[in-house]
């Protein structure tokens, strides 16, 4: 008998003891969800506004990976880099009127998704009928919000290339199109990461990149077609329709004022004639740039990592 009961102390304590460590090293990490582009997240915002997105055939090479093993780095890119983005030329990965339309039937939902963004009900349709439609071409780590009960509820995740977004006049991805999400840059994660969700064929935590905003507001970016690889041009708030070809590429000619050739790290071969309105915020690569926390559109401040 004080043998059994002193088996069943022992497996008592073994387990305890793990049931603590488990609970110890759930503290140490931090949850990221990976959300793949094809995926509904949880409690979206509204139903999904993303036009359909053709399989990406010609997307850039993911980031080196991190120089010390255990540790995963986040590569930074300014908003600002030419081909860091993607889409299809003449064509539009989303629909922000609509989106407009979905919030502000309901004033409470559509005042919390503005305040997320520091912004009002008043500004929202105007807000967002001046953002860019975009495809991911990179896993690209995020700050997102549920709406559950009521509220905006942040969490860290990952979107899968592939997945439309509106970016703002600085390049700062801002809204998922399959769910009607407001985002944010990606908070700094101090502790070891735990992820969640889904993954994907191909997926490296650190192959993922996070977009830093751009020194100055943007007029143009410079997208890569998702499928054959061409550069092109899209105004900022464009849709599709007033997208134009690279000056200098076939079909095209350079016009005065232009960069002879730009060699862009993310992609990693030449492109020509890139005009200097369009390169406005230095385009440039910053794999070790610090966070960037800002809420509305604007670059505030940086934080280290």
């Amino acid at each position: 008998m004080l043998l059994l009961v002193g088996l069943a102390s022992f497996a008592m304590a073994i387990g305890l003891f793990f049931l603590g460590r488990q609970a110890q090293e759930a503290q140490q990490q931090e949850a990221v969800r990976l959300q793949p582009a094809a995926a509904v997240a949880p409690d979206p915002f509204t139903p999904s506004v993303a036009g359909p997105v053709p399989a990406l055939r010609a997307v850039p090479s993911s980031p080196d990976p991190s120089p010390e093993p255990g540790k995963v780095r986040v590569a930074g890119h300014y908003g600002s880099e030419p081909g860091l983005f993607g889409g299809t030329g003449k064509a539009s990965a989303c629909d922000p009127r609509r989106l407009a339309n979905l919030l502000l039937r309901d004033p409470h939902k559509s005042r919390v998704w503005a305040g997320t963004l520091g912004r009002t009900p008043a500004d929202l349709r105007r807000y967002l009928t001046e953002l860019t439609p975009v495809v991911m071409i990179m896993d690209t780590r995020v700050t997102d919000h549920h709406y559950r009960e009521g509220r905006a509820r942040p969490y860290q995740a990952v979107l899968q290339a592939g997945t439309a977004v509106l970016l703002d006049r600085y390049g700062v991805p801002r809204v998922s199109c399959s769910t009607g999400d407001p985002l944010r840059p990606p908070a700094a994660v101090t502790r070891k990461v735990a992820y969640t969700g889904q993954s994907w064929r191909g997926f490296r935590a650190d192959g993922t990149v996070r977009v830093l905003p751009s020194r100055q507001p943007l007029h143009a970016l410079v997208l890569t077609d998702v499928v054959t690889g061409e550069r092109f041009i899209r105004p900022v708030g464009g849709t599709g329709a007033t997208d134009r070809n690279v000056p200098g590429t076939p079909g095209s000619s350079a016009p005065h004022g232009t960069v002879a050739a730009v060699t862009v790290t993310a992609v990693g071969h030449p492109v020509t004639g890139l005009p200097l309105s369009v390169l406005a915020g230095k385009a440039r690569r910053a794999a070790e740039a610090p966070w960037t926390c800002c809420g509305n559109g604007r670059p505030e401040r940086e934080e280290s990592s």
